[in-house]
């Protein structure tokens, strides 16, 4: 596998599993949370969550990534 092919690959992951699968889902979950609780209106952190929980999305995807490609090289 070439370096290029393996950079869009890891790219790709941490876009999906990190960025989308996990950072916009838990910044709706968590405004969701905010908002039935009481402590503000769904929409008033929203923009604020939509960019911090996908930003922290990208350190949880590398990390994925990396943890999987440990298991990988074990196996």
């Amino acid at each position: 596998m070439s370096t290029n092919q393996s950079n869009q690959n890891i790219f790709r992951f941490i876009l999906l599993k990190g960025v989308l699968g996990w950072g916009i889902p838990t910044a709706i979950v968590f405004q969701l949370i905010m908002h039935l609780t009481g402590e503000r209106n769904f929409f008033d952190g929203l923009i604020s969550s939509i960019i911090i929980f996908p930003i922290t999305g990208i350190f949880f995807g590398y990390f994925l990534w990396k943890s999987k490609s440990k298991k990988s090289l074990k196996q």
